[in-house]
């Protein structure tokens, strides 16, 4: 992932990177309708170390609270990928894509996008 203010704004990491450690894969989870990034902190402590998770910031929450939301998800999932840049793992890391309920249609959403738009 490209790292900007910009992108900052949409994605979060709870645990910072081991040196000794790198990770081996990323997880980019998206939450619920309401929820927000802090929802996927417990998570990321769970899992093991090597494995970086990343969580989608939508507008409107937390942080955030004082920009519009989305309207749709089309949309959404639109300005995702526009955040992504080159694409969720440029560094070529094997790439997961978590939702939780209203999250997974819009993980599938940016699925679809990163596919057609990065295909390999």
């Amino acid at each position: 992932m490209t790292t900007s203010v910009a992108t900052d704004l949409w994605f979060r990491r709870f645990r910072t990177a081991d040196d000794d450690r790198p990770p081996r894969a990323r997880l980019l989870c998206f939450p619920h309708a309401g929820g927000a990034a802090s929802y996927f902190a417990g998570l990321s402590g769970r899992l093991r170390p090597d494995v970086d998770v990343v969580a989608v910031q939508y507008p409107g929450r937390q942080d955030r609270r004082g920009e519009p939301f989305a309207t749709d998800l089309a949309t959404l999932a639109d300005r995702i990928v526009e955040q992504l840049g080159d694409g969720p793992a440029p560094d070529g890391l094997p790439l997961a894509l978590f939702g939780h309920s209203m999250g997974a249609t819009v993980a599938y959403e940016v699925a679809r996008r990163l596919e057609r738009d990065h295909e390999r």
